[in-house]
């Protein structure tokens, strides 16, 4: 593993999905980094601050945590270890979609899923919320959501060349 503030001198990172709980430099945080506005700073994201509809409300759980809406239960909170500290890894919306958050305390990205049919969509997100990057499982096609126009990679390596651009 590279940490991603090391140089890379040889241009090594590690290819693969990634939850955005390492200083792991993978393609996906390669590109996120290039469309963030911001410098970051490590900072864990503590469960009361999650972004909620309103009138929402978090609850924690023993190890974990929940979110509700008038009694009914919306989603459930895996922390961080340690989970004492209450900081927020992924929140799993029931029946849908899951959010993982970064070392940042941001949201790095999205699962869209199905049940019968599984994982279908995996979106990243810049610092501003804004969706950078689409993958598309079921036909393996990545969309890269520039400033005012979308690239289409129909392959991994197509997608890590284009990132390995920033780098050079």
């Amino acid at each position: 593993y590279k940490d991603e503030f090391d140089d890379l001198p040889d241009n090594e990172y590690i290819f693969g999905h990634e939850d955005g709980q390492k200083t792991i430099l993978s393609p996906y945080r390669i590109l996120i980094n290039h469309y963030n506005k911001y410098q970051h700073e490590y900072s864990d994201l503590f469960y009361n601050n999650l972004d909620i509809p309103e009138f929402w409300y978090v609850y924690p759980e023993w190890d974990n945590g929940k979110i509700m809406y008038h009694g009914e239960k919306k989603a459930s909170i895996s922390f961080k270890e340690p989970v004492i500290k209450r900081y927020v890894h992924k929140v799993e919306w029931l029946n849908y979609k899951t959010d993982y958050y970064d070392l940042y305390g941001l949201k790095f990205f999205t699962e869209y899923y199905d049940q019968t049919i599984g994982l279908l969509l995996t979106s990243f997100y810049n610092d501003d919320k804004k969706e950078i990057l689409s993958i598309h499982h079921r036909n393996e096609v990545f969309f890269v959501n520039e400033l005012n126009k979308a690239k289409m990679f129909y392959s991994y390596k197509e997608f890590v060349q284009y990132v390995e651009s920033f780098i050079e």
